[in-house]
């Protein structure tokens, strides 16, 4: 398809033949070329707000250079860097999905403040960052340490340490420039050479203090205090815990982030980003200067990620009218209070190849969000089910992510999920590190993953799904009995079972059973907490085809105080199925009196019982 401006090229040339024309069609193409004329205007209006909308679209570049000027599309974000240098935080910690623009960011802060790119302005001269006079004049005037992460992964936890000394020996690199300051005696260009040696060489004695000791370099050779950038922050953290050397990573981490951003006089600022907000007693516990902005935050919203009025402008400038399709697949995620932000990854393929494909899987996190799934969460899977078929999930998370600590917590696996862009939280409202908020699938490109991969975790990873499943629809009640009390012991924590303020503990078993139950729901109409009779029932299953039976399911905490046994309280959840006629309603379908059986689950602390009713005629 041609360019509007090939296509008024194209017109002319028709135009100018005009005696060969009809007199409807010369018309026709006058139209058109006004139409395109308004339409180049409003081209040009964009462009002149976010100039480099037009440029070819290319994907997986990360340095601020490979964009600047024109080079490639680019959408222009660098309002953020009046933001940040307007605030008063002295170290700022952004947690944003994995591709949203973090690593090009901190990029282009780089870019604008280290001297050793002041020579070129024009990168900057037509961007947001250059309209305001106060922080223009910082741009090539404060010295940068910036490194990521990202690779420090292995097996193990040398392979791992391997990754972040080749990370901060490629800092050093950066600024070689200082064994030839004027500024700096022998003694510390020597400091400079063994530290950088010993990163070569792998060597771990010297990851604590090395970011440190090059900020004290850096002020001695600039007389300013530099800023320091650390991207991926938290994949050591996360690939520790799903390999198994948390306990080795964590202390290394700890001593890292203690030397660089607690005992270190000199440094200005920092910003440090990463996917998850890692619990400050895990990391950060001894840091109090640190300003968190995570995906419900308000500040820096609209920085990370494309704005539906960037999406939409970036369409017009790539001659592409498909706004209401690309909103269906792509849009959804919400920062703070942004409720149109794009995913940059998923736009630019679609921009590049023009198909409304799955682009955006976030492969890193899936490893540890399956690692959770098979060790903990059995009934998170009703809920998870209930956000498939596109209804909202009210939740209380505490998006901090405690590592040493995912194994007995369900809010682990609902922090992740909305850490790494999932879900969506809509309707926040924080009480201190608690969020309460609405949570849904973010868009349809994200439905589609959870579908086949989400999904495919909980019955790939617990095979305990189709024993439960098994023993109910053959009326084992022992076997019930059995995997419920197993569940109860390996899995949870007193604190999901206990007795709580302001929590029926019921709540417990009632949410993990319809978990269990819900791969059932090809065969069962599996309705919750409905009147039927004189009452409301827990859980009823009803069946789909003729001939299976039905099942009605009661919950009771047992009473010790009052000398209540755990099999007299079944026997009580059994008398309420009978005394409340909970039956009526299955009747009612014409399900038959003889193939509906009744089961009363009783339990006191991490205790069940399991008794059932026989189905009579």
């Amino acid at each position: 398809m041609p360019s509007p401006k090939e296509r008024i090229q194209e017109i002319d040339v028709m135009l100018s033949h005009g005696m060969i024309l009809e007199w409807k069609k010369r018309r026709e193409l006058v139209r058109e070329k006004r139409r395109l004329i308004a339409y180049i205007k409003t081209l040009t209006g964009i462009l002149n707000e976010n100039p480099y909308l037009d440029a070819s679209v290319g994907c997986g570049y990360q340095n601020f250079q490979d964009f600047a000027c024109g080079r490639q599309f680019y959408v222009d974000k660098t309002h953020f860097i009046a933001e940040w240098l307007k605030s008063i935080a002295k170290v700022t910690l952004i947690t944003r999905p994995r591709r949203f623009g973090k690593t090009i960011m901190l990029s282009t802060v780089e870019n604008f403040l280290d001297p050793r790119f002041t020579g070129h302005p024009e990168y900057f001269d037509r961007l947001k960052v250059w309209k305001d006079e106060k922080i223009k004049k910082y741009y090539g005037k404060i010295p940068v340490a910036s490194v990521t992460f990202g690779n420090c992964k292995g097996r193990d936890y040398r392979q791992a340490i391997q990754g972040m000394t080749d990370s901060l020996a490629i800092l050093y690199e950066a600024h070689r420039y200082l064994l030839h300051s004027t500024k700096l005696d022998e003694y510390e260009k020597n400091e400079y050479r063994y530290i950088l040696d010993g990163l070569r060489k792998g060597e771990e004695a010297n990851v604590g203090t090395a970011i440190s000791r090059l900020c004290r370099l850096l002020y001695r050779h600039y007389d300013v205090k530099p800023m320091i950038l650390i991207d991926e922050y938290d994949t050591p953290l996360q690939e520790a815990y799903t390999d198994g050397y948390w306990d080795d990573m964590i202390g290394t981490c700890r001593q890292l982030f203690h030397g660089t951003l607690k005992e270190n006089p000199y440094y200005d600022r920092a910003i440090v980003t990463g996917v998850t907000k890692i619990t400050r007693n895990s990391l950060f516990s001894d840091l109090n200067n640190v300003e968190v902005n995570t995906v419900t935050c308000e500040a820096y919203s609209d920085c990370f990620g494309f704005t539906e009025k960037e999406v939409m402008d970036a369409l017009k400038c790539q001659n592409m009218d498909s706004l209401q399709e690309v909103k269906a697949m792509y849009d959804g995620f919400i920062f703070g209070k942004r409720k149109d932000i794009y995913n940059p990854w998923s736009i630019c393929n679609y921009l590049r190849h023009g198909e409304l494909l799955s682009y955006w899987t976030n492969t890193s996190s899936n490893k540890l969000i399956g690692d959770i799934i098979r060790k903990y969460p059995v009934r998170s899977k009703y809920e998870i089910e209930q956000l498939m078929t596109g209804k909202t999930v009210h939740k209380k998370i505490n998006e901090n992510v405690a590592f040493q600590y995912l194994d007995g917590s369900e809010n682990s696996l609902w922090s992740l999920l909305l850490a790494v862009g999932y879900i969506k939280a809509d309707h926040v409202k924080k009480y201190g590190e608690i969020t309460e908020c609405d949570v849904s699938v973010t868009n349809r490109e994200v439905m589609e993953m959870f579908r086949y991969e989400i999904l495919a975790m909980f019955e790939n990873g617990n095979e305990i799904y189709s024993s439960f499943i098994q023993a109910l629809l053959s009326h084992n009640v022992e076997e019930l009995e059995e995997i419920l009390m197993d569940i109860s012991y390996t899995s949870m924590s007193y604190f999901d079972v206990g007795k709580r303020p302001g929590q029926a503990p019921e709540n417990f078993y009632h949410g993990l059973v319809l978990g269990l139950i819900v791969s059932l729901k090809d065969r069962y109409r599996i309705v919750s907490n409905r009147e039927s009779g004189r009452g409301r029932y827990d859980i009823a299953m009803y069946p789909l085809q003729a001939g299976e039976d039905a099942f009605i399911i009661e919950f009771k905490v047992c009473d010790g105080k009052k000398g209540e046994t755990l099999e007299k309280a079944a026997e009580n959840a059994l008398q309420q199925i009978e005394e409340k006629r909970y039956e009526a309603d299955l009747l009612a379908e014409g399900i038959l009196k003889e193939r509906i059986y009744k089961l009363g689950i009783a339990f006191s602390g991490k205790d069940v019982y399991v008794k059932q009713a026989a189905a009579r005629a």
